[in-house]
């Protein structure tokens, strides 16, 4: 049976999907640690080296988040709503190697579309700044749907996103 390689439409929706996910636990998490600081923001100025242990904090919830998805089921929880899973080349769950590498290809292709959008929403930059921004992410996704490769973050993690085959009823 050929491998159906996920669109760039289901993976921009998934992408979403868990986007919206990982930022609620982060302001949930930023919320409670908030009560040590009554209410002032977790900055270096305000509460010194513990500003970096929140930053890796929050960096380590996101990993977890996709890494321990992907390496149990292949899927994140926007994967699953859209249909599609991340597997090696070989078909099989990837492992924390090539999870943490996917995500470190990904990041700086994913966050800054992400922060140009928070900055146009508090009217610090313009809508060039937010078109500038899609620029790489535009191009990793469109080398995989023009040209039938992978991502950039797939091709250096060697994994990809197929569509997820659907569950036969037993018989």
């Amino acid at each position: 049976m050929p491998v159906l390689h996920a669109g760039v439409f289901r993976r921009l929706a998934a992408a979403l999907y868990d986007g919206l996910l990982v930022t609620a636990v982060l302001f949930l998490v930023t919320g409670l640690l908030l009560v040590t600081t009554r209410g002032e923001a977790i900055t270096h100025e305000r509460v010194g080296a513990w500003a970096y242990a929140y930053q890796a904090v929050l960096a380590l919830l996101v990993a977890g988040y996709f890494g321990f998805a992907w390496t149990a089921r292949g899927q994140t929880l926007g994967m699953k709503a859209w249909g599609i899973r991340l597997e090696t080349a070989a078909g099989t769950l990837p492992g924390w190697p090539a999870v943490l590498l996917r995500l470190a290809c990904a990041t700086p292709l994913y966050l800054p579309p992400l922060g140009a959008a928070l900055l146009l929403m508090a009217h610090r930059a313009g809508w060039v700044v937010v078109v500038a921004s899609l620029l790489p992410l535009a191009a990793s996704l469109g080398a995989q749907a023009f040209a039938g490769q992978g991502t950039l973050h797939d091709r250096l993690s060697r994994t990809r996103v197929v569509l997820d085959a659907p569950a036969t009823p037993a018989g």
